[in-house]
């Protein structure tokens, strides 16, 4: 079987941790007397210290003395956490401390003199710096600052183990760093000055500049008011504009009129021609007369030949004016043609003039930005150095001391009070979690719960520890508690193991039950040697074999003689079982013999199965005690041959990986193992394990093992001390026990 490596599932109420804390009382106790005796010793012998507290109004912004633009103090632009945590920094910064030092000459203070104390006169500068970075260093250690929230005051402690120089210094601190203030804003007040006084001499130069080379131009271009001439400029174009487009019209007309009459087509002017409308009634009327003389008379007649020249002269002046009048239209024609032609040359010109002089203008204007830029640039800086050299003089600060500090009168350390409470707390608590801290990093087996659950097999008894020392030196065999009763509770829990043995299997009990445990030393012995004297008790004939061949004990517990024995037997020695009898009735030992120098072979031999076939003709139940599983193979091979195996576990000593070795070993060779028995239990040193004791031993039994009787409070439970205590004063032990039962 794999070994198990995991922890049982188990949970501990506040009962068992109040057990643990019992039983680990004295470690509990020594870590509450340390931490509470070195607290008070602190707290005793401590030199007091005082703290003197100054309260201080840090205000964002300067009060404003004098009428001045926005920036004028470069100090004032601070704003949010970040000024404030500034403003922190610099009261605990060691520029302030320096202050305080130089302004109260601390270097000859008895406060500090160990800093200078094995200066000499002539020392190097470097020592001197480093004593002084020191003394630096010592002052503003002892400065804190306490930020009061969602308000813009502050508190600046100062701790120190002279109450009187404790104020004296938050209040020098206080005047310093508003005199740091002021000499921080005076410092860029002056470096705003110098700084604008170079800038305001740059402006000047460059407005000259620029007001130089804009009236070179305007001498160069004869600029003397833009604006008017840009307004004749302007005019000029426009009428220019308008007389093109007139005469565009009147040459258009001309030219329609001039296209007519070329054509030959009559036109309004020709018609419409006083002259020519004579000429033509002229004619109309010769027409007229000669067609009436022409019926009277021949074509040949004097008049008819009248009529014709007169006709013929009208005509001919009919066609001089009419040429006249079209030569006219021809000519008005060409003089709006050249007309138009001369308007559009002009208006050329004049475009090309407006934008030429545009050009000019925007030139003109950049210059003349130039020098408005400069002029307003001068003039703004000129007010800036003014408001800056006022402003030098102005003694206006944000800071205020709103509660100058008193000579403290109670020290804020150490608190003798407050350290006994926090140390009787935490020797308390730190006690408490060092014994259950203990306690878990503890593998062995405590408790019977831990036996159940680690090796996952029943635990039949608990044994608790056998004080021989104080019983009767003169009794034989004092490890026999069963037979001679002088602790009833160790008896009693032999007589109960014996009872768990017997009810152990659903059929008979074993016969041969092997007694063994995991490591040297755990009881294993004794507890052969009472469970065979409490069986003894109940049945007729018990045998108890000694096969622990290599470290026997057995006959010393009885005061028997060692040979012969077991081992005599296995060599053949004798044939007849080598067995004696004890001073318990009914009860027969077997002793060891002598050691052989082989006793695995012995055990593992044919004569041993033999030695126990002879035994169980003769004896009602067989008790072996056998040496330990881890050291040696002796015990596996005995549990091959015995109907019940019974492992001793001592409390408080055997690790857990161990005992599940052991149990994992037997259950390997098929043992049949019954259950375990917590042997060695300190009831009476340590009442941890009493109300575990009760879960198994609520009631006594009677000698014979067969019915049960309530315990006595004297017979019963003779023991002294703490379980007289625990008996008298705890009742929830015999309680819970009752409950458990």
């Amino acid at each position: 079987m794999d070994e198990v490596t995991h922890a049982p599932h188990q949970h501990r109420t506040m009962h068992d941790h109040s057990r643990i804390v019992f039983k680990r009382r004295y470690t509990v106790l020594a870590v509450f007397i340390c931490i509470v005796a070195t607290v008070a010793l602190y707290s005793f012998t401590a030199i007091p210290i005082y703290k003197a507290t100054v309260q201080i109004l840090i205000e964002r912004r300067t009060p404003r003395l004098l009428e001045q633009r926005e920036g004028a103090y470069p100090a004032d632009s601070g704003a949010g956490d970040e000024f404030y945590q500034t403003q922190y920094k610099l009261l605990e910064g060691s520029a302030l401390a320096k202050k305080v030092v130089d302004k109260l000459q601390l270097k000859n203070h008895v406060m500090y003199s160990s800093i200078f104390r094995d200066l000499s006169p002539n020392g190097d500068e470097a020592t001197k710096q480093r004593a002084e970075e020191r003394l630096i260093k010592a002052v503003s250690s002892a400065v804190k600052v306490s930020p009061i929230r969602q308000s813009s005051l502050v508190d600046v402690s100062f701790s120190s183990s002279d109450p009187r120089f404790a104020a004296q210094m938050v209040n020098t601190l206080a005047q310093c760093y508003i005199e740091q203030s002021l000499d921080l804003r005076f410092a860029a007040s002056q470096e705003g000055a110098v700084w604008l006084q170079q800038k305001l001499t740059e402006a000047r130069k460059n407005l000259e500049d620029s007001e130089s080379k804009l009236n070179q131009y305007k001498r160069e271009h004869k600029i003397v008011a833009l604006d008017d001439k840009e307004s004749i400029t302007a005019q000029k174009l426009e009428q220019l504009n308008k007389d093109l487009l007139t005469a565009q019209t009147h040459r258009m007309e001309a030219e329609t009129r001039f296209k007519e009459v070329s054509q030959g087509k009559p036109i309004s002017q020709v018609l419409n021609n006083n002259l020519i409308q004579i000429l033509k009634g002229q004619e109309a009327k010769l027409i007229a007369e000669q067609s009436e003389l022409s019926r009277k008379f021949g074509e040949s007649h004097p008049r008819m030949l009248q009529l014709s020249n007169e006709m013929a002269a009208t005509r001919a002046k009919i066609g001089a004016e009419m040429g006249q009048v079209v030569q006219a239209i021809k000519n008005e024609y060409h003089m709006a043609k050249a007309q138009e032609e001369n308007l559009q040359a002009a208006l050329e010109t004049q475009k090309a003039d407006t934008q030429d002089f545009s050009d000019r203008a925007i030139h003109y204007r950049v210059l003349l930005r130039d020098v408005e830029t400069n002029r307003a640039l001068y003039d703004n800086m000129l007010k800036s150095l003014k408001a800056t050299t006022a402003s030098e003089n102005t003694p206006a600060t944000n800071i205020r001391i709103v509660y100058p500090a008193s000579v403290p009168e109670t020290p804020v350390s150490p608190r003798k009070f407050r350290n006994i409470m926090l140390a009787l707390a935490m020797g308390g608590i730190l006690g408490i979690a060092l014994a259950l801290g203990l306690e878990n990093l503890d593998t062995t087996l405590k408790t019977p719960e831990e036996v159940e659950g680690w090796l996952e097999t029943p635990n039949l008894a608990m044994i608790p520890h056998l004080d021989l020392a104080t019983g009767n030196p003169q009794k034989e065999s004092p490890e026999l508690v069963v037979h001679h009763g002088s602790q009833p509770l160790a008896s009693e829990s032999y007589r109960g193991l014996r009872t768990s043995i017997l009810f152990s299997t659903p059929e008979k009990a074993p016969r041969i039950l092997l007694i063994t445990s995991s490591m040297p030393l755990e009881g294993k012995t004794t507890t052969a040697a009472n469970l065979a004297a409490a069986m003894a008790k109940a049945e007729p004939q018990v045998l108890l074999v000694d096969a622990d061949l290599r470290r026997p004990n057995l006959h010393k517990v009885f005061r028997v003689p060692q040979e012969p024995g077991l081992s005599n037997f296995l060599v053949g020695d004798t044939n007849e079982l080598p067995m004696m009898e004890t001073q318990v009735p009914h009860l027969w030992i077997v002793p060891s013999g002598k050691i052989p120098p082989n006793p695995s072979e012995l055990l593992h031999s044919a004569r041993m199965q033999d030695f126990f076939a002879r035994a169980l003709e003769k004896f009602g139940r067989v008790v072996i005690d056998s040496p330990p599983l881890i050291s040696v193979t002796d015990a596996a091979i005995l549990a091959t041959m015995a109907e019940g195996v019974l492992l001793v576990v001592k409390a408080e000593t055997v690790p857990r990986k161990v005992a599940i070795k052991a149990k994992n070993d037997l259950l390997e060779v098929k043992a049949s193992l019954i259950g375990t028995v917590m042997n060695d239990v300190p009831l009476q040193r340590n009442g941890y394990y009493y109300g575990y004791y009760h879960r198994y031993h609520t009631y006594y039994t009677s000698e014979d093992g067969t019915h049960p009787k309530t315990p006595r409070s004297r017979e019963a439970s003779p023991q002294k001390g703490i379980m007289g205590y625990l008996k008298s004063r705890l009742p929830f032990f015999k309680s819970d026990s009752s409950r458990r039962a």
